[in-house]
């Protein structure tokens, strides 16, 4: 076992023996510093894999996003949508309403903290 120095300078090889599992004081034959030495333990290289973790705030981002994205696909292709899939007309009526009742809620919220826009 290599155990080094306090100030970093110097390292000595040990045998595994001579430092108990309790630890033990050392002291630098270069230096004269002495230092508490504890043994080394091996640790398994075999860990539990951990399920990857998902915030709430990194995932609800992601639905937005995807939400957004796919809406937004739905208004560059409104004009074909509703040519050849007259019942999209009812989509679009509702996403206008939506629209119109979000904008009021926001302009609503604004008025109320006194924003002015």
């Amino acid at each position: 076992m290599i155990i080094t120095c306090r100030c970093g300078k110097y390292e000595f090889e040990v045998s595994k023996n001579e430092i108990p599992e309790e630890g033990r004081n050392v002291q630098c034959g270069v230096c004269n510093e002495t230092w508490f030495q504890t043994p080394y333990v091996k640790k398994n290289k075999i860990t539990e894999v951990s399920p990857p973790s998902f915030s709430l705030i990194k995932t609800a981002f992601y639905l937005l996003l995807f939400i957004l994205t796919a809406a937004g696909i739905m208004n560059m292709l409104k004009d074909y949508l509703i040519t050849n899939v007259p019942e999209a007309t009812n989509y679009y009526l509702f996403v206008q309403n939506m629209v119109e009742k979000i904008f009021k809620n926001i302009s609503n919220l604004l008025i109320f903290l006194g924003i002015q826009y």
